[in-house]
């Protein structure tokens, strides 16, 4: 008899989905049979109905009382960053399942949905094992040298809950996209108390890479220069004040929206009027991996100008992959590999003097900045085929644990 594992992932917007499929095809590579469980609203996602046309080994469940206890009303026991919300619909989500399942391990893609309130209170799933990917853990980041805002108090209350979720949380491992949070683990914990914490570089299609005319011949673009923002777009993307720098500009590029919008940023590009709206190429839509390589292929530099963003981001990866420019915020894990990898001009700040100086610096590299696999110290070189990747150090944790 196979063994069986849950997979728990109430959001599959943004890169989500991605780390969702290949979690799912490394459980299925190691002999798992897989339930999937998402909200309702993610019924009509790609990925889902893939599953289901294909007919795949994969059981998808989807429950309207699950998904309303991550509503509004339990809105407030997420306060604070502690996921109390998410950890009480993933525990009685654990508990309808097993009446009539028999579960072997549970995996969670974000878990710093619930890590916090693990600390507290102890693992949601019982006695069964579970690993989970952390993608935004932020309180060691001073510590690795990384320009973040400096929150003592809180910082040594995250460090205790961390660790505590590792110490009494039935963790088999934690996995992590932060190549910092590894090392200062490494560096920080005591022997073999804790279960490990291994970094996995976030990964991404294995499209191939195209001549920059093809892409922008496929994507409708002439030869003029452009940026590419890319992603779920929200204000935290720094997207309106990419746009009021541009309108600063004597010429101004053609700025390629590329992902699912927040309802105000659509309202402000919507609001957007006269030759500036000319300027800008939007795709509201969900992006296939074939048109994310076009994307990437056809632009000249990358925008990751976030606001108060300090983790680590797949746009960024992606575009050290094709060997693009960014423009980066120069604080968090963003700034902290640019400045590192030297993979761009970085933002002090998010006026349109900051933004319009940086963008001449971006497009005078263009060209300059070759891709390939980001390295780390103390961490070993990943390769460029990083969805393989990310399948072997899944598969070697769950063979160790």
């Amino acid at each position: 008899m196979k063994p069986r594992a849950l997979v728990i992932e109430p959001d599959l917007s943004g890169y989500r989905w991605r780390y969702v499929q290949w979690t799912i095809e490394a459980l299925v590579e190691a002999g798992y049979e897989c339930m999937l469980w998402t909200q309702p609203r993610d019924r009509d996602h790609p990925l889902i109905l893939g599953y289901q046309v294909a007919r795949a080994a994969v059981t998808v469940v989807t429950d309207r009382e699950r998904g309303r206890r991550l509503a509004r009303p339990s809105a407030w026991l997420n306060a604070a960053g502690m996921g109390f919300g998410f950890y009480a619909a993933f525990a009685s989500l654990y508990r309808h399942l097993t009446r009539s399942s028999r579960l072997d391990l549970v995996v969670v893609p974000d878990g710093d949905y619930l890590l916090n309130a693990v600390g507290v209170l102890g693992s949601p799933f019982g006695a069964t094992r579970w690993m989970c990917i952390a993608m935004r853990q932020s309180f060691h980041l001073r510590d690795m040298g990384v320009r973040a805002p400096r929150r003592p108090l809180a910082q040594l209350l995250f460090k205790r809950l961390f660790y505590r979720a590792l110490r009494g949380g039935n963790l088999s491992a934690v996995l992590t996209i932060d190549p910092t949070l590894s090392i200062w683990h490494a560096r920080t914990s005591s022997g073999g108390q804790y279960p490990p914490v291994h970094y996995l570089e976030g990964p991404y299609p294995d499209a191939d890479r195209v001549e920059q005319h093809e892409a922008r011949a496929r994507l409708g673009i002439g030869g003029e220069r452009c940026i590419l923002v890319y992603g779920t777009v929200s204000d935290g993307k720094g997207i309106k004040e990419l746009l009021y720098a541009c309108m600063r500009r004597d010429e101004h590029p053609l700025i390629l929206i590329a992902g699912e919008q927040t309802k105000d940023v659509r309202s402000f590009i919507d609001s957007i009027g006269g030759a500036l709206f000319s300027r800008i190429k939007v795709y509201d839509q969900f992006i296939s991996p074939e048109m994310e390589a076009d994307l990437f292929c056809a632009c000249d530099a990358v925008w990751v100008g976030y606001k108060r963003h300090y983790g680590m981001s797949g746009v960024l990866a992606q575009a050290h992959r094709y060997g693009k420019t960014v423009i980066a915020t120069d604080s968090g894990l963003i700034g902290w590999c640019a400045k590192r990898d030297g993979l761009g001009p970085l933002l002090r700040n998010l006026s349109a003097r900051s933004i319009n100086t940086a963008i001449d610096e971006a497009f005078e590299l263009d060209g300059t900045h070759r891709g390939g696999a980001l390295q780390w110290d103390g961490a070993e070189p990943v390769s460029s085929d990083t969805v393989n990747h990310f399948k072997k150090i899944v598969q070697t944790t769950l063979a160790s644990g």
